[in-house]
């Protein structure tokens, strides 16, 4: 999905926030009819789930001996993205690791 996509499905989200701002369910303290009940609500969530399914989550930080362990053994039989995913980290990650692994491994040759 784009950025553009993603944006317009946020855009749709507020839309709809919009239309129940003056809904009485929702200023009376019983917001659990707008999840049950309300048909915005039932839009809302629809779109949510599209974006939470969009976005994978990415680790961040320090690498594990056990991930570079993976990384170095499984270079040769899946390609970055392949990598990328199986780790849940981005292909400009698992590229600088691999590079700085390749590194390590020549100097210590």
């Amino acid at each position: 999905m784009t950025r553009e996509e993603k944006k317009q499905i946020r855009l749709q989200i507020l839309q709809l926030l919009d239309k129940c701002a003056g809904c009485e369910e929702r200023h009376n303290g019983t917001q659990s009819v707008c999840v049950i009940s309300c048909p915005i609500g039932k839009q809302m969530q629809q779109l949510s789930v599209l974006l939470s399914k969009e976005s994978p989550r990415i680790k961040r930080g320090k690498w594990t001996e056990e991930e570079e362990f993976y990384l170095w053994q499984h270079k040769d039989i899946f390609d970055i993205s392949e990598l990328a995913a199986r780790l849940e980290r981005s292909e400009l990650s698992v590229s600088a690791k691999l590079r700085q692994l390749e590194k390590k491994n020549v100097l210590s040759c």
